[in-house]
């Protein structure tokens, strides 16, 4: 696992606004068993240099695997501070915001700064849908929920939301289609 922990922190350095190894990295100190050994590593290092948006990005992930939303926000929160257009922290805190249902014109600005920067990421897609179904704009959520099962089709999540947005518009055949899809994917 150290191979792949190295080959993790190579990839976020190279490109510091792909989310997937963010993901991963925290997965795998997860996995480990090492998620609070990992935040106390970034801890570390961002007391040594606070200017850094990927360890808060990293601390954040962990801290909502751990369920722990008001720190993960507080860290994707100064992830934005030391970078404003990092699009891996700002899909997150929007969801948090989104998922919360509280905060939703920074919601929407962040989902549509994560979009701008990853306009093929199905995660953000998704958490711009959710945004927009938060706000009651169920034909844009649609079309993102759309999007995102373009690129992930296999996501249960998107599925699920899809099925929510079209009961909220009426559409009760599309509706039961895709709530009936999530079931079967997960």
């Amino acid at each position: 696992t150290l191979a792949a922990e190295d080959a993790l922190k190579t990839a976020i350095q190279k490109n510091p606004n792909l989310m997937r190894p963010y993901y991963s990295l925290a997965g795998l100190y997860l996995r480990d068993g090492k998620a609070e050994k990992a935040v106390e590593q970034f801890n570390t290092l961002l007391a040594v240099d606070p200017k850094q948006a990927g360890p808060h990005m990293l601390v954040g992930v962990i801290y909502d695997s751990m369920g722990k939303f008001d720190l993960s926000e507080k860290h994707y929160r100064a992830a934005l501070d030391i970078d404003p257009q990092f699009a891996p922290a700002a899909n997150n805190l929007a969801y948090i915001l989104a998922e919360g249902d509280r905060d939703l014109n920074d919601a929407l600005k962040f989902a549509q700064i994560a979009k701008a920067k990853l306009p093929e990421d199905p995660s953000v897609l998704d958490t711009l849908g959710w945004v927009y179904y938060r706000r009651g704009i169920y034909d844009l959520s649609i079309a993102e929920f759309r999007g995102s099962l373009v690129k992930a089709p296999d996501n249960p999540t998107v599925a699920y939301h899809l099925g929510l947005a079209y009961a909220k518009k009426g559409e009760t055949d599309n509706a039961r289609a895709e709530l009936r899809r999530a079931i079967e994917l997960n």
